[in-house]
């Protein structure tokens, strides 16, 4: 404190302090120094989000990290920005999506969510059975996104039972609001088919005739979605047979390596997560029942796609015949990042 009352009077005659808390300067080098026992609260009524300009060339402005954390500032909008060419943003979880240098990311992202459950079929037959677990699931994922995760409910969609018009129309309503700073989670459970005829994965609407492929939608169809929707970062989670069939390549680089959260998030990102290979499921799902278990029990603030999937990969592999995928959904933009999940 005693520092920067020198400061201050040392410049007084050059530099004033209006009640907007700007400072503004033609001065020769302005320096503005926080030590560490200071509290911008009390240093000459510079306030939490207070701009500093100057004519200078030489302007510096330093602030320690303990600084800020002892000014009350740790959870506020702080973003200093000397001239036009130097800006420093400090982590806050109200300002704008950014990367921080200490390896976090920095701001509230948005986060949409579309939840997909089908249990019962318009047109029933021996080769498309009504099942029991896809809309239970589908609410249990729900229900954990909103609660212990940053979803917020007005942006998480649960269809339940939709027709093929539901989806498309709700897809379609998507890629109208979401912007490149968003992040999108899409998930599917119910019926899939593989006709291996034609190499084409298919999901199965309500609305679907086991003999008219109509109604059906294509994996390419969801795949131009997944790369037209302009997100950061979006994943697909499904949860049916022949799900895996959404991929042209199955691996993800399984290390987080040097870059860190911050960097991966920087990245932008097209992955999917699916309960199975090119076979059926069971109705009663490990897969499922392991994902809610790991996203329950998640105690970090931040949990990768990679970090999530490898951590069930082996329960599911333990105590159920089918092989749960993690991959690159190809052609639709991955640049090599992840989708993360962020604690509330």
């Amino acid at each position: 404190m005693r520092n920067i009352f020198l400061l201050v009077l040392l410049f007084s005659s050059l530099i004033t302090f209006s009640q907007s808390n700007t400072i503004f300067g033609d001065s020769p080098p302005v320096k503005l120094a926080i030590g560490s026992a200071g509290s911008t609260n009390q240093t000459s009524g510079i306030q939490p989000g207070a701009k500093i300009s100057g004519t200078s060339d030489k302007t510096k402005l330093s602030i320690g990290l303990t600084d800020v954390k002892s000014a009350g500032l740790n959870s506020k909008p702080v973003r200093l920005k000397i001239g036009e060419q130097e800006s420093v943003s400090l982590r806050s979880p109200n300002t704008g999506t950014e990367v921080s240098k200490s390896g976090e990311i920095d701001g509230v992202p948005k986060y949409y969510a579309l939840i997909i459950g089908i249990d019962n079929y318009r047109y029933p037959s021996a080769n498309l059975s009504n099942l029991n677990k896809p809309i239970k699931d589908a609410i249990s994922l729900k229900e954990i996104l909103v609660s212990n995760y940053i979803f917020p409910e007005s942006n998480t969609l649960l269809l339940k039972n939709p027709t093929r018009a539901d989806i498309i129309g709700s897809l379609e309503d998507l890629a109208k609001k979401i912007t490149p700073k968003d992040n999108l989670l899409i998930f599917y459970a119910g019926h899939g088919y593989w006709d291996e005829r034609l190499k084409v994965g298919y999901w199965l609407p309500s609305d679907s005739k086991t003999d008219d492929k109509s109604s059906w939608i294509a994996n390419s169809t969801i795949r131009d979605y997944i790369s037209g929707i302009q997100s950061k970062h979006t994943l697909l989670i499904s949860d049916a047979c022949f799900s895996g069939s959404i991929f042209k390549t199955r691996e993800v680089n399984s290390e987080i390596n040097e870059y860190g959260v911050s960097k991966i998030y920087q990245l932008p990102s097209r992955k999917g997560m699916t309960s199975g290979t090119l076979t059926t499921v069971p109705d009663e799902s490990k897969f499922m029942e392991y994902l809610i278990k790991r996203l329950t029990e998640n105690s970090g603030k931040y949990l990768t796609t990679r970090q999530l999937f490898y951590s069930l990969e082996t329960a599911v592999l333990n105590n159920t015949s089918t092989v749960p995928q993690l991959g690159v959904i190809q052609e639709t933009g991955d640049e090599g990042g992840d989708f993360i999940f962020i604690k509330r």
